[in-house]
């Protein structure tokens, strides 16, 4: 079948004017913030193409949610879409949201949805510039001469010099529950579908496993719609997210790196207690370590890297990635009221029935097997990230022309230092970006906010290159 590449007024006009067009796949944050960077830089002749298959701008997983019980993990203040102006969410929210906003205030993620989208549909007014692919998904990308040609699943196909993969978190892998089958009913795969709540929370009890954000999430959400059983939380460390907390800032210096994972957790430790006398905990220390953390990871070795992400992240991610105040309280709470309980060890057998699940697990401290009997359980364990394990059409489709490859932890896509995804071969591509959470492997911190918008600003910087080797 020939398809017929799609080419609007617009685009013809776009390409006589000397222009680079460039195709953003993805319309969650990190490829509104890349569009928003890109159209906002007036002295470059640049085009884009957002492609989205749902049908809000800049909202994904993370900001789609309506919950109102759902904030932010980090205060308004540091919350900006432009790292230039890092006031700019602080405005709009006392203008649009509520006078009364602090910049240490967490909001709901819902109104930081919103605001993402009030950027993106005032781009929208420059069809010449910016144009939304709604409802469209991207199942192939090739190269064509010069050019690249994107094809969605609808048979359309559009022209660009450049494509920008922002496919943020993948869904995550089923864990391995023996004794389930693909016809249980009281098992939800994915905790974010649209759907996944509804029945659940007429539950008397139910099983989330994992005990990270997700988890945190929809436990509240559970609550916000009235259930009032047991929630039980299960993962392997029984590791919960840890809360932000008013401290002063860590004034000591980070001179001399240690070259492992295990030299580092020794020179934390030590930082910690040194603040503790002058009223400081640890978070001061961990915060001091943001602009440092993508330079530290790279200094670390291949095998350093396997031996933190082996040893070190889960506790790494409950004290980096911490939870607002307001919910850390009601999490608290509920531990201690027993409306919560959480547990450590590794699920054995999943046996359902009729009436509800019974889930054994052997406890992390003694070994004892455990049964726990529930009316559903929710998937709430973190996104996968080999992409060889994803049941993703449009990575499908790029690992089997090999024009990009799975980078060596397994944790993204192997990708060049600007963000160029490396094809099979070895070679950077000349024509395929990535931004956002496929980055891990090379920049490890790469999926919040604050990281993610200064990629789109270091794109934006590249786009007079792109302009001038478009046109070669």
């Amino acid at each position: 079948m020939v398809l017929s590449i799609e080419k609007s007024e617009d685009a013809i006009a776009a390409a006589s004017a000397n222009e680079c067009t460039v195709a953003i796949v993805g319309g969650g944050f990190a490829g509104a913030a890349l569009a928003l960077q890109l159209l906002r830089q007036p002295d470059i002749n640049i085009s884009v193409d957002l492609f989205e298959k749902g049908q809000l701008l800049g909202r994904g997983v993370a900001y789609g949610t309506e919950d109102d019980c759902h904030l932010l993990n980090v205060p308004c203040g540091k919350m900006s879409a432009f790292e230039d102006d890092p006031t700019h969410l602080l405005r709009w929210a006392k203008e649009n949201v509520d006078t009364a906003v602090q910049p240490d205030h967490f909001l709901p993620r819902k109104i930081y949805g919103r605001y993402i989208e009030s950027l993106l549909t005032h781009a929208l007014a420059d069809p010449q510039r910016f144009r939304w692919r709604k409802g469209e998904e991207v199942v192939s990308v090739v190269r064509d001469g010069a050019t690249a040609v994107v094809q969605t699943a609808s048979g359309k196909t559009v022209r660009a010099d450049k494509v920008v993969l922002a496919l943020g978190n993948f869904r995550p892998s089923n864990p391995f529950l023996h004794g389930k089958d693909k016809n249980s009913r009281r098992y939800i795969p994915f905790a974010w579908d649209r759907s996944a709540l509804d029945d659940a929370a007429k539950e008397d009890s139910v099983l989330l496993v994992g005990t990270g954000l997700t988890a945190v999430d929809i436990a509240m959400s559970l609550r916000a719609r009235g259930m009032t059983g047991q929630i039980h939380l299960l993962s392997r460390r029984g590791l919960l997210p840890l809360s932000h907390r008013v401290h002063k800032k860590y004034e000591g210096e980070w001179i001399d790196r240690p070259a492992t994972a295990r030299g580092w957790l020794k020179r934390l430790r030590a930082a910690a207690l040194t603040t503790e006398p002058q009223g400081n905990d640890w978070r001061g220390v961990v915060d001091s370590l943001r602009p440092l953390t993508q330079t530290i990871w790279q200094e670390f070795s291949l095998a350093e890297k396997r031996r933190f992400l082996r040893h070190v992240r889960p506790y790494w991610d409950v004290h980096r990635h911490r939870i607002a105040p307001q919910v850390g309280r009601a999490i608290e709470k509920e531990l201690k009221s027993g409306g919560i309980k959480n547990h450590a060890g590794r699920i054995i057998e999943y046996r359902e029935d009729d009436l509800g699940v019974d889930v054994s697990y052997r406890n992390r401290r003694n070994g004892e097997v455990r049964t726990l009997r529930v009316g559903r359980v929710i998937n709430c364990t973190g996104p996968e990230t080999d992409c060889r394990k994803l049941n993703h059409p449009l990575l499908a489709n790029l690992l089997a022309q090999k024009l990009v490859r799975p980078d060596p932890l397994f944790v993204g896509l192997d990708v060049s230092s600007d963000g160029a995804l490396i094809e099979d071969s070895g070679r950077s591509s000349e024509f395929l970006y990535a931004i956002g959470p496929a980055r891990k492997s090379r920049l490890w911190e790469t999926t919040a906010v604050p990281e993610i918008r200064a990629q789109a600003a270091e794109f934006a910087a590249l786009g007079r290159h792109w302009l001038i080797k478009s046109k070669l």
